[in-house]
């Protein structure tokens, strides 16, 4: 089960809804904007990728100008990324919505705008699978202090690893996979917290390390995890982020860039 650190409440999660990361997606009609007065643009619906075992692009997808390495810093429209809406209160895949929501690349910025309680926004990274990995990301909170930033890796049918990080100050590692029902199962890993989490209206950095069998997270340029995961051992996918609401909203989370590197 899915324990999200900032509320001892158990929670599960779930996964659906295919669209582009460059897309302005209004998904209730209007959302808290960002700070900036750029404008969004609408693009089109990626299909489900299927991961390989090598790190090169998807064979199903033309993705011309993907990068394998590099930052995504939302100042150009790219349809490259996937999202998927999860109703975290039923673990259930939903085909649609929940509750109000905006996601909307406006500014420099991917802004995520969440009014309704649990709602888990994913953003997959479709081109390329990963073995070895570095992935960051640098985000602000201007909603509730009640929500988690959450970065994965090695996504594919076998599952993922994410590691949530609550405003509040808590994380937790976990292994997820989808069921043949559509419900996500979540298995513990590791939790804490750390002094290093800016709580509140601040800005974070965040990464983590998939590299072997060993799983490390960073906190605004320190390591406060490093652990070897001998028990799923997945070998290999697609990397994303995460943003989730809880009991408390509005939680609206910008993030002003993405880095995928080799660790």
């Amino acid at each position: 089960m899915k324990i999200k650190p900032q509320n001892p409440i158990i929670f599960l999660l779930a996964i659906i809804t295919l669209v582009s990361l460059s897309c302005s997606v209004d998904l209730y009609g209007t959302a808290t904007p960002a700070p900036s007065s750029a404008q969004s643009t609408q693009t089109t619906v990626i299909p489900e990728p299927v991961n390989e075992t090598t790190p090169t692009l998807l064979p199903e997808q033309t993705f011309t100008g993907a990068q394998q390495f590099y930052t995504e810093e939302f100042d150009a429209n790219t349809n490259y990324w996937k999202y998927l809406v999860v109703n975290g209160s039923k673990s259930q895949i939903v085909d649609g919505i929940v509750g109000l929501m905006s996601i909307r690349q406006v500014g420099g910025l991917l802004s995520i705008d969440l009014q309704g309680p649990g709602a888990w926004i994913y953003a997959i990274y479709e081109p390329f699978t990963y073995n070895n990995v570095r992935l960051d990301v640098k985000v602000a909170n201007r909603g509730s202090n009640n929500n988690n930033v959450s970065l994965i890796c090695r996504k594919s049918d076998a599952g993922w690893y994410e590691f949530d990080i609550a405003n509040s100050g808590l994380y937790q590692i976990l292994y997820a996979k989808i069921q043949p029902d559509q419900t996500v199962d979540y298995s513990y890993i590791a939790d804490g917290g750390s002094a290093k989490i800016s709580s509140g209206m601040k800005q974070n950095e965040y990464g983590i390390i998939c590299q072997g069998s060993t799983l490390s997270l960073y906190i605004n340029g320190d390591e406060v995890r490093t652990l070897d995961e001998n028990k799923y051992l997945l070998p290999e996918g697609n990397i994303g982020v995460s943003v989730s609401s809880f009991r408390d909203v509005p939680v609206i989370v910008d993030f002003f860039w993405v880095k995928i590197s080799q660790p």
